[in-house]
């Protein structure tokens, strides 16, 4: 699952934000510039524990 965020800050490197369905209180995420960014950033740190 994704969201976009949009931050009010300068730097748009954490514009998108994606969890894992029903894991959103683990704190669990990925962050990126676009959508697919965010969730290759979470697969990339949490991917093998899901």
């Amino acid at each position: 699952m994704t969201s976009h965020i949009y931050p009010p800050i300068p730097v748009r490197d954490y514009d998108w934000c994606a969890f894992f369905d029903g894991e959103e209180e683990r704190g669990h995420y990925g962050y990126g510039r676009t959508e697919a960014e965010a969730k290759q950033d979470l697969l990339d740190n949490y991917g093998e524990d899901e």
